[in-house]
Order: structure tokens, then sequence, then C-alpha cells
């Protein structure tokens, strides 16, 4: 049967090929008209933020203070919404050197300065604080006076480079600040000694190379590298194109929310200062606060009623585990030893020590909290301890104390020449531990006394009879200063003879306990700063007229106070100094006996030197009597002069000495000894055999 020109069965067979090809083309990529779409992946635009941190390259450091990242060789900042506007503190402490005469490891490069991050349209500005004033004026035309004469600077400005959605933070490219050469925190000094010193910064050679982020603070430790050139005053190059490698560690850090009561200085207690400028009966005038911890009573109640009390916050120093232990020990004795006198005062446990903690990961050093004794492994003869201070109040919210390793050399040589003629133990060119521990102690000691905010105090060795210096019982009670913060040092005036002589400073001295209280007192009723004025002049006056209490300035350059010198002991320069050299002259002549040659002879050739330095010293603590003018702090109101001239009796005294002693003195040396030591017979500077 035929359908339409085609038999039935014949098309059938076609309608089935048809659908099979019909299937086959649906998946099949030869039919492109029939071709499957993929689904699109949708591109996601990154954010300016996301953007400035999307190098895989990026290091940071995060925290709620401050985050900083570093990209590109970038330094990027983000503040959070709740640091703009917050008062800080911003400084730059060498953390390494390779050239020790171009900057001293431990020290802050400049100024420490107050400042705050605030946006100004598209910029985040560092303006450095203006916190002259202590009040601020009352409202009207006397605060508009204050905000037109005591303005914040604007010192650094940062272009905004992106905003953190999420948080609201702020990020700003910091390089031009950090990574730069300023004039606000000079790495390098201009002057090194008698030297005038040219540095270029290198900025492709410098890199960072740490960043921390705390709770409260934060630091950018980087390398910076420097071609340098020393000069002398003539103009000719000692050194030329010298590179230099200096470690800098720039830290960030809040000041506290609510700032300490602080409390007004007084020129008859020796303590660093912070200036300020007070209104006073309706006029402005200058004063200063001191420079102190905010120790306040735990159980106020108690606190009056007498009973011993732990204080709000104690102070705690973090020693480093890379003392040895004979040391370790040593300064831990030495900074307890300020308890002592916090506990006459009513408070107990004010100051604390702990090892570095080693179970403790979150435990960094770096961190601005911690208060930190460091080891510091170069051959200078010395220790320090410098602290960070809240402008707006002196308040002290940190510090540290550099232990350098070659104030071993200043122990051994300390010990010997001035004491070998009474201690025998003394006699040798290495001090045994008992003497190193002892010697370190007090040294430690002294330097806690700094960070604790009081000053040298040169005035105090001058308070003692010289002949007291010769009594047992007065020098096992007084030791040779009132004062730990005096430079006193050790008992030379003690001649061989004298049986049961204390040789060292004091535990603590008098006038330390006295300052101390002044400082740390607090007294009931206390709203403020001004109230406390009349009870610590009370303090002050009960004590007035007692040398034993005397604060002397120390002097720099020409040394015009003759009793308030380094290194004296006694009331008696002439007398003293007589001492001094008897001793001298007992040592050398036992030098030989006591103090063998060695390999090489350089420690006795140094001993030697020792001696000699000593000796002008004796000269030297005579010689400021002629023209001498004693300075004394004292106010107006008391009625007591603020200097005098030294007698003419005295001076004459001084003068004659000075030219006996000018014809005694090149005879004092042993030419034989001299000339068989390394660095003596060829020396450019005459020792004592050959003259001055």
């Amino acid at each position: 049967m035929k359908h339409g020109g085609f038999p039935f069965n014949q098309a059938c067979r076609f309608a089935v090929i048809a659908l099979v090809l019909l299937g086959h083309s649906l998946s099949s990529p030869a039919f492109p008209f029939f071709k499957k779409k993929k689904k699109s992946v949708p591109t996601v635009k990154k954010d300016a933020y996301e953007r400035a941190l999307s190098d895989n390259k990026t290091y940071s450091a995060k925290g709620p203070f401050i985050s900083l990242y570093k990209t590109d060789g970038k330094l990027l900042i983000e503040l959070p919404p709740a640091s703009l506007g917050r008062d800080m503190l911003i400084g730059a402490t060498v953390s390494s050197v390779s050239s020790p005469q171009f900057a001293e490891l431990g020290m802050k490069s400049g100024s420490l300065v107050h400042v705050r991050f605030v946006q100004k349209d598209s910029s985040i500005v560092m303006q450095a604080i203006n916190s002259e004033m202590a009040d601020p004026l009352p409202c009207g035309d006397a605060r508009q006076t204050e905000v037109t004469n005591y303005g914040n600077l604007d010192f650094f400005s940062f272009p905004i480079k992106a905003r953190n959605k999420a948080t609201g933070g702020v990020l700003f490219d910091a390089s031009s600040f950090f990574l730069k050469e300023n004039r606000y925190f000079p790495v390098i000094a201009k002057v090194a000694g008698p030297y005038r010193v040219d540095a270029d910064l290198k900025p492709d050679w410098s890199r960072i190379t740490a960043l921390k982020s705390f709770p409260t603070n934060a630091c950018v430790k980087m390398e910076r590298n420097y071609i340098t050139n020393m000069s002398g005053n003539s103009g000719k190059v000692a050194v030329a194109n010298h590179p230099v490698s200096i470690g800098v560690t720039f830290t960030l850090a809040l000041l506290p929310d609510k700032p300490m009561t602080p409390r007004l200085s007084d020129t008859r207690i020796g303590m660093f200062l912070t200036p300020k400028s007070i209104v006073n009966e309706g006029l402005l005038e200058r004063v200063s606060f001191v420079n102190r911890w905010r120790i306040e009573p735990k159980d106020t109640a108690a606190y009056f009623a007498g009973k011993p009390t732990e204080p709000v916050k104690p102070i705690v120093y973090y020693v480093e585990n890379t003392f040895s232990e004979l040391w370790k020990s040593a300064i831990k004795a030495g900074i307890l030893r300020w308890n002592k006198a916090f506990e006459r005062i009513g408070f107990k446990d004010v100051i604390q020590v702990k090892d570095f903690p080693t179970d403790d990961p979150s435990f960094d050093p770096d961190n601005f909290l911690y208060s930190c004794v460091r080891y510091l492994p170069v051959a200078v003869e010395n220790a320090m301890g410098p602290s960070w201070v809240d402008p707006r109040t002196g308040e002290i919210v940190t510090v540290t104390v550099l232990v350098y390793n070659d104030v071993i050399n200043t122990i051994n040589n300390w010990r010997f020449v001035q004491t070998a003629q009474l201690d025998t133990a003394a006699r040798t060119t290495s001090m045994p531990d008992s003497i190193v521990s002892s010697t370190l102690e007090y040294i430690i000691a002294h330097e806690i006394g700094h960070t604790l905010g009081f000053m040298h105090n040169m005035a105090a060795s001058a308070a003692i009879p010289t002949d007291s210096l010769r009594s047992a019982s007065f020098t096992q009670k007084y030791g040779t200063t009132p004062s730990i913060m005096d430079y006193a040092r050790f008992n030379y005036v003690a001649q061989p003879s004298d049986k049961g002589v204390a040789l060292t400073p004091p535990f603590l001295g008098v006038y330390d306990y006295y300052a101390l209280e002044w400082a740390y007192r607090v007294f009931p009723n206390s709203k403020g700063y001004k109230d406390d004025v009349k009870p610590l002049n009370r303090l002050i006056e009960a004590h007035a007229g007692d040398p034993m209490y005397r604060y002397g300035l120390q002097q720099s350059g020409f040394r015009y106070d003759p009793s308030a010198i380094e290194e004296d002991l006694g009331d008696d320069p002439i007398k003293s100094s007589d001492y001094g050299l008897k001793n001298l002259s007992y040592i050398l002549s036992h030098f030989d006996k006591w103090i063998p040659d060695g390999d090489d002879g350089t420690r006795k050739a140094e001993l030697y030197r020792q001696m000699v330095s000593q000796s002008y010293g004796y000269v030297r603590n005579v010689y400021a009597n002629v023209s001498g003018i004693r300075l004394y702090q004292t106010t107006e109101t008391s009625g007591l002069p603020r200097y005098r001239v030294v007698p003419k009796a005295q001076q004459r005294a001084a003068a004659l000495w000075m030219l006996n002693e000018a014809r005694r003195f090149g005879k004092r040396g042993v030419a034989e000894i001299e000339n068989r030591l390394p660095q003596l017979s060829n020396h450019p500077y005459k020792t004592l055999a050959n003259g001055v």
C-alpha cells in the first residue's frame, strides 16, 4: 500500500534514524548549534583594603591596639577607631650596632614624643601633643588663649589607603616616617666625642626585621645601614666611607586613660623632672613634676591606719635568663633593696623580681608592659636604667635596666685600687665571687634608684667627716655615703691599720630613705598635687640644715662646687686625698707581690693605669676648691644662702697642696714596673714615674 509516494515501513525507518541522530546531536560537539552552555562564575571585585594587603609576601602583626603590615617594601599601619585620637608615646631604641662608636646599644635615639593619630580630610596626621599646661585653663577667653598658644604640632601626614569595612579601621602607609631618617629620632648622633659625624642612610640597604603587636603597644624592628664619615675639629677626616649597620626598634605605646596625680618638684630633692606650666592664683607659673611610679595603696584605710599595705600595681622587674647565676642573684638582691625604703612608708612588696618566663609563649621583652633587666654582651664598662615617662604627669610607665658585659672590669678595678690596702680578698686581678656579687648588687641598686626617678646626688659623700671614714662603728652604720645615688664608691680613706672599717657604700643611705618617702608617701584627704605641697615641705624642713639630707646637683664640664663632685669621699678634700695617695703608695709597694705579671702583663698594666687615674682624681678633688663655689638647693623663704664661696683660707690651702703635690707626683710611680709592662713604657701619656 502506498502513502504519499513512500512506503509506510520505509517512512518508519527514516523516522527512527532521525530520532537517533537527533538524540546524538544533543550531546555531541559535532553539532555546535545544539551545544550545552556552561554556568558562568561571577568575578569578585576586591575593595581597596583587600587590594592593599593581597600581596602574598605580606607579613603582619595584628592586635586590638594597632595592626602592622610589611608588604612590597612598605610599612602599612591599621588603626581601629578606638585608637584614633588616643594619647601615645613613640620612641626609638638602638637594639644592635656594628660599630659602637656611632651608636650606643640600648639607648634612645632622640627623645620620646607624645603623639596622637587623628584624621584630617583624607589623611591620618601624627600630632606631637603639647602637654605643657598641667591643668586646662578655665573656659572662655583663657581657654582660647591656651589653644592658640599651646597648640599641637602636625608633624607627619599619611594619606589613607583604605578602610577595613568589617572593623572601621583606617589603613595608611607610614613608610615615610619609619623607613627614612628624620630629625626627631636621629639614629646616629652628629657628634661622637671629639668628632663630627656625617651619616648617609641607604634605604635600599635597610629592611624591616620584625613586627610585633601587643594589647596596648606595638613595635617595628628594623636594620638601617649607613655610610659614615668622621672628622675632627680641624676638618681632617678620621674615618671615611665607613659602612655602619644599626638595629632600631620603634615602639608605639598607649598612655594610661586616667592620668596619675602628679607631684610638684622641689629643688631640695634630686629627681628626674617633667617641665610644666600651671595656673597659680590666676597667673601662669613654670614648675616641674617629678618622675615616679604610680604607687597607690590597695587598702587605703589600712594604709592610713599604719598597717603595711600592698600597692594596687607593684613594680615588676623581669631578669633576662642569659645572666650567670652569680650575676642573676646579685641583680635580684640589688633590685629588692628598695623595698626596705617602701616598707618605711607603709608599703609592702612594691618591688618584685621575676625571671624571663620560659613556660609562657606570650612573654616578649619587647612588650612595653614588661620592665626588663637586659644583658648586653659588649665591651662597655657600665650599667644604666633609662625609663619611659608619661609627659602629662611624670608617671614612669616602663623601664629597662641595661647591664653591659664589661661592668665586671669596673668591679675588678674599683675594688683593687680603692680597697686592696685593707681587703686581702681584693689583692687580685679578678675579684672572687663574694666581691663580684656584693659590688654588682650595689651597682644594680644604684641603677634601680634611677628607674624609681632619682637623680645622682653628688653632694652626699661630702656630708661625712673624713676621719669618720676610718671609724668602724660609724662606717658599719653609714657606709661611705648618705646616698647610693652618689658616686662615692669604696672606702679609699681607710688605712691599713684601721680594723673593722666598712669599705662599701650602705645598703641604702639615710638620704635614700628620705627621698623615697618624699616621692612616694601618700597623704590622707589629698585631692590633687597642690594638696601635697604642705606635708611634703614639712618633711623637708624637718631635715633642713642637716648635711646628711642635702642634695647636690651633678655638674657637667667644669666642676665649680667642690662638695658635689664624682668619686670623692669626706668633707675635707685635702685630708681625704692625702689618705688616698698614701694608700696607693702602700698598694704600689706590694704590687709585684700581689699581682704577678701574667702571660703578657696586660691586666697588670691596666691596674697600674687605674692607680694613675685614681691619683689624678685625688688631685682633681683638691683643685676644685680653688675659686670654688658651694651651691645649696634652698627656698626663698628659708633664709639660707643659694651659694657660698669657698673660704679664702681653704682655697689657699688647696693651692699650696697642689704646688707641693706637683713636686711629689712624678716620684710616686715605680719606673722598674712601668718599663716592663706593655703599653706603659711607650704610652703617649706620661705616667707616675715620668712625672706630669
